[in-house]
This record gives structure tokens, C-alpha cells and sequence, in this order.
């Protein structure tokens, strides 16, 4: 009972969320107009105040990135398919999570081939595959390591691996069966259900989900995305 209760907490925190963030939108466009008028008459600024107002300006387009990015990813999910370039999907769910990875002082390292077929997927769902895989690497990784997310071509399996690895606690060899089920976690506030949600949206997506790991070494999580599987 207590695993459905915190389940039930995420789901709500989610909705706040997106709440939250249609609330930010209003002061943000306050602030935006003001910057925009202050820009108007840069001419007769200081240098220093052109130099700020200018900064302030590309600190808000960052910001409504961010919640754009947030307000896509907390919609309910639906079968709509997308055109999916994997690199740039990619560094969305990066700029999203980074806070998380500064935190810790992790470095986020991206080592993925140039010219990769583009992939019909449901963004949103390959999204949140993305964002708990890389979130999950943080969370084992030690104080100022780093993390590798890659993605390669598979010519001869005709698909798309993408990877993320992270070099932290790793998972022990008992743990390795149940890892993917849900409601089993070794955190200590985890709630065991984010891999078993991605192992799920994976098959809706015709892809696989599965990973290498050694303990105390690190762990590698991949993807295959079919490029034409029926």
C-alpha cells in the first residue's frame, strides 16, 4: 500500500507541476516586455545595461524552452507519432535534467554519430524513456563523475542503439532479474516503478530495453529502436 501511496504522490506532483509552470508563464511575459522595451532604447543605455538586458533576455528564451519542454512532457500521452531525430531529442531531455546533474557536479558526455535516421516514435514516450534512464545514471553516479549517452547505427540489425552509461554503484548479480519489475528498488526514497514504466513504453514502441552491469563499476542501459519492425 504504502508503494501505490507514493505512486499516487508522483502522479499529483506531476499534475502541480504542470500547473505550476502555466502559473510562471504570466509573470515571465511581464518580465519579458519590460526587457523588450528596455532593449528598444539600448541605444541610449550604458554599455553595461546593454550588456545585461541582452544576457536577461537570452536567460528568458532558456527559460521558456525549459517550459515548453516540461509542458510537452507532462501531457497525457497519445499514440501520435512523431519524426524523432534522435540527437536532438536527445539534448532536450539533457537541458531538462541538468540541474539535476550540476548538482552532483556530473558531466554529461554525448557521443552520438552524425546522420542518424530519423525514427517514427511517440516523442513524448521515448522522452520519458530518456529522461529516467539518464536521471537513473545520475542518481548511481558518484560526486563529479560523469555519464556517457551515445547512439550508434546497427547497419547489420538494420536499427539504432541508444545508450547511457554511468560508471557509479552498479547493480548486484541478485538484483539483476528483478530490476526491470515493478515496485522493486535499492534507493532509499526510490519507488521502483521508473524502469518497469520504460521497459513497458519500450515494447509499446517496438523497441528493446535491457542492460550490463557490474558492481561497484557502473551500468549501461540501452535501447534499440527498429527502424522498419513490424
Amino acid at each position: 500500500m504504502e508503494d501505490f501511496v507514493q505512486a499516487n504522490k508522483l502522479l499529483l506532483l506531476g499534475k502541480l507541476t504542470a500547473s505550476l509552470v502555466h502559473e510562471i508563464r504570466n509573470p515571465l511575459s511581464a518580465i519579458k516586455l519590460n526587457l523588450d522595451y528596455m532593449n528598444l532604447a539600448k541605444d541610449d543605455l550604458p554599455q553595461d545595461i546593454q550588456d545585461i538586458v541582452k544576457e536577461s533576455l537570452e536567460a528568458f528564451e532558456q527559460v521558456t524552452f525549459l517550459i515548453e519542454d516540461v509542458l510537452d512532457f507532462t501531457r497525457r500521452p497519445t499514440s501520435k507519432m512523431h519524426d524523432v531525430n534522435i540527437e536532438q531529442l536527445t539534448d532536450r531531455c539533457i537541458k531538462i535534467i541538468s540541474i539535476n546533474a550540476r548538482m552532483k557536479g556530473i558531466t554529461i558526455q554525448k557521443e552520438i554519430s552524425n546522420n542518424l535516421p530519423v525514427l517514427h516514435l511517440n516523442k513524448n514516450k521515448t522522452m520519458q524513456i530518456f529522461l529516467n534512464l539518464i536521471n537513473n545514471a545520475i542518481d548511481a553516479s558518484k560526486d563529479k563523475d560523469k555519464i556517457i549517452i551515445r547512439s550508434f547505427e546497427l547497419q547489420n540489425e538494420n536499427s539504432i542503439l541508444w545508450q547511457v552509461q554511468d560508471f557509479g554503484c552498479g547493480i548486484k548479480d541478485e538484483d539483476k532479474e528483478k530490476i526491470l519489475n515493478g515496485f522493486h528498488t535499492t534507493k532509499s526514497n526510490g519507488h521502483g516503478i521508473g524502469l518497469s514504466v520504460c521497459k513497458k513504453i519500450a515494447e509499446e514502441l517496438n523497441s528493446e530495453l535491457y542492460f550490463d552491469s557490474e558492481e561497484n563499476e557502473g551500468t549501461t542501459f540501452s535501447v534499440k529502436f527498429f527502424l522498419n519492425k513490424e
